[in-house]
């Protein structure tokens, strides 16, 4: 398929009308973006844009979507679910990681449930000697479940597991996938470990996990569940700048994908949380900063600059 990178006046009108935005957050979409913010190179075989045929989201047809999480009422609670084992000396650390989630969607509350095995309708495949599970079943049980949780707070459930996924026949695998009429998404941490490609089940379990291995699968698992909630919200894949919200085929474009929004998806964002941009970026930045992501807090640090600018104006 053949992509063509948005011109000027695509994304202006993609973005759309900000004239009513606090002035924060004006300046945060607005304000040296093309310092902050790069265009989506030209994609490569295997990757999503030369698969898939994205169209874009506009602000207004944003708007305009129906299925989309929306806090209200008690119904403000974000539950992520850890389908089996997750003792992996590997393993990202799911009490740290939902702190940057926690950050990410101000004015949710992010609730970290015990740990449940894979149930038996849970279908699978093998695929190199280890199972490979569908995704629509994670997602059906997350439904089925949902009495068991707090349905006078659930906003949205989120799986998160150890094992590989696939979304159906035709497909090798998935990071993550969403079903947002139900408000329930999963992902996978499998195929986050740089390992995963190189190295069999086995080995990997006997490795050491070295400190550029910790840092860069702790980045990647952010990411992936940032992203898989983000579509949860009503957000598609963004074809107008690299974002967060980019579409991954493969460890290159996932690594590409950055720790933030670009100016629309982040509008798009902010239009159902009404957040306070400078308070998420501060926090984020600090988070970042904490947990060795150098060059995420550095980024947030100095687009505090930019709207700290125009504050003192």
């Amino acid at each position: 398929m053949s992509f063509t990178a948005s011109s000027n006046e695509q994304i202006a009108d993609a973005l759309g009308d900000i004239s009513q935005l606090p002035k924060t957050m004006k300046m945060a979409v607005t304000k040296e973006i093309e310092e902050s913010f790069q265009p989506v190179p030209r994609p490569n075989g295997g990757d999503w844009l030369a698969q898939h045929n994205e169209r874009g989201q506009t602000m207004e047809s944003f708007q305009q979507t129906s299925s989309k999480a929306i806090p209200h009422g008690t119904h403000k609670t974000i539950y992520i679910q850890p389908i089996g084992s997750f003792n992996h000396p590997r393993a990202a650390p799911l009490d740290v990681i939902i702190k940057f989630v926690r950050i990410f969607f101000s004015g949710c509350e992010v609730e970290l449930l015990p740990t449940v095995d894979f149930t038996k309708d849970m279908r699978k495949r093998d695929l190199g000697g280890q199972p490979q599970y569908l995704t629509g079943d994670f997602h059906n049980y997350l439904v089925q479940t949902r009495p068991q949780r707090d349905p006078r707070r659930e906003l949205l459930c989120v799986a998160v597991t150890m094992a590989d996924i696939y979304p159906g026949e035709g497909w090798n695998f998935v990071y993550g996938e969403a079903r947002p009429k139900d408000g329930v998404g999963v992902y996978s941490f499998a195929r986050l470990d740089p390992l995963f490609y190189r190295a069999d089940f086995e080995e990997i379990l006997r490795t050491s996990l070295t400190e550029e291995h910790r840092i860069l699968m702790f980045r990647r698992c952010i990411k992936v569940l940032l992203h898989e909630i983000g579509h949860l919200f009503g957000l598609n894949h963004c074809i107008y700048y690299v974002c967060l919200m980019n579409g991954a085929n493969n460890e290159k474009e996932m690594d590409r994908q950055p720790l933030y929004l670009c100016p629309i998806c982040l509008c798009k964002l902010h239009s159902t949380l009404q957040f306070d941009v400078q308070h998420l970026y501060e926090t984020f930045a600090d988070q970042c900063d904490k947990h060795g992501l150098e060059a995420e807090c550095s980024w947030y640090q100095k687009r505090l600059e930019y709207i700290d600018q125009i504050e003192r104006c």
